[in-house]
């Protein structure tokens, strides 16, 4: 007598399917940004300037969620290209806030149309109200995978207490 194979867990497919759909998205949206002469990252750096300007670097690689080595990288490319300048934080001498420049700004304007034609194909299809629930639940997913990482750091650096 054969055994019929269960179906699979709906979470672990919706969890590769993410994994994959994350993959095909960066890879469009590098391919689109190419034209502009600008990686993903960056043009991900400048639109978080554009919103929250004056962020010290630390706090940008995390909202990026890039090594604080690789946003030095970044932001030294980003201002010799005249798109960002660093100025020392008044209050913190150690740290730098970085601020987008008339460039900058000037650049992510007239990307404006990208940002507008790749959410409508992305997007192509599926209401307003699933998007809005989808949005939740990513951010739901998120929160969710942020904790169990912070958590296994923590477990991770007690374990190397413990040996040390």
């Amino acid at each position: 007598m054969s055994k019929i194979p269960s179906k699979s867990d709906p979470r672990r497919e919706a969890a590769l399917r993410i994994v994959e759909t994350s993959r095909l998205l960066r890879s469009l949206v590098e391919h689109r940004l190419r034209p502009f002469g600008m990686s993903r990252v960056q043009f991900a750096c400048l639109s978080k300037l554009e919103l929250n300007d004056g962020l010290v670097q630390t706090e940008l690689a995390e909202m990026l969620e890039v090594q604080p080595i690789a946003m030095v990288r970044l932001a030294d490319q980003l201002a010799a290209d005249g798109m960002i300048v660093r100025r020392p934080d008044p209050e913190d001498r150690r740290c730098n806030r970085l601020h987008i420049t008339a460039k900058g700004r000037e650049t992510i304007a007239r990307m404006a149309d990208f940002k507008d034609q790749l959410g409508a194909e992305v997007f192509r299809g599926i209401a307003k109200d699933d998007v809005d629930q989808l949005l939740n639940t990513l951010n739901t997913l998120h929160g969710n995978v942020k904790a169990i990482l912070l958590e296994e750091a923590s477990v991770a650096r007690t374990k190397k207490a413990v040996n040390q």
